[in-house]
């Protein structure tokens, strides 16, 4: 997902102080609030918001200093990683990333298919569910297909494995093994399928900052 395992950096002392470790999410609303960020030493989580991020680019979230940073003992877990099902409780997939248009969520993407924030009638612990019932007008407008097409865009994803907190520890790596390539940003294989993770590799995968990705990637 956007920003996941980026760097995130302090402008003031131009240090690295840790890496995004998820969205931190609004569900009434289905807004980004800030980021939850890990220092990869300590392994301490902190809470950023997004008025205090001057800037992400395709390697960095950039704050302004340190201070902005909330020590948070117990984040909200956001929505990637968790299954998604309707009324009917029909599978409709796990979440695998979400797109935002500036600080809204303007739709879901699982492993099976797209979904526009605005069915969402709740989001638990492991499982979001969709309502589709009341809404047959707008859904026939906006998706014009029938029975779960009516309620999402069918697309091809590789399979993806279920709700998992993201670890961004080198431990958490070293040792399994990566089920897919994974390409860098020049596009060359960067990690192998099938190929065992060791130091070098997770080290590799951090610098291309497709550590979101390396973790799908991995053999259960």
């Amino acid at each position: 997902m956007e920003n996941i395992s980026k760097i995130v950096l302090d402008k003031s002392a131009g240090k690295r102080v840790g890496f995004v470790l998820d969205v931190a999410l609004d569900f009434s609303s289905m807004k980004k609030v800030g980021y939850y960020v890990v220092d990869d030493e300590t392994e301490s989580e902190f809470f950023v918001k997004s008025e205090d991020v001057l800037m992400a680019t395709d390697e960095y979230v950039v704050i302004g200093e340190v201070g902005a940073m909330q020590f948070t003992a117990q984040r909200t877990r956001g929505l990637l990683g968790k299954q998604v099902l309707d009324e009917n409780f029909q599978d409709l997939g796990c979440i695998k990333n979400l797109e935002f248009q500036k600080q809204k969520i303007t739709k879901i993407v699982t492993d099976k298919c797209e979904i526009l924030p605005k069915f969402v009638s709740e989001v638990g612990e492991d499982v979001v569910f969709i309502q589709t019932k009341k809404k047959r007008a707008q859904l026939s407008r906006t998706f014009p297909r029938t029975n779960i097409e009516e309620v999402v865009s069918i697309q091809d994803f590789p399979k993806v494995s279920g709700p998992e907190k993201i670890n961004l520890s080198a431990n958490f790596y070293i040792g399994k093994i990566c089920g897919q390539d994974i390409l860098g940003y020049n596009n060359e294989k960067i990690v192998l399928k099938n190929e065992v993770i060791t130091k070098a590799v997770f080290e590799k995968a951090k610098r291309h900052n497709k550590l979101n990705q390396l973790f799908f990637a991995i053999k259960r």
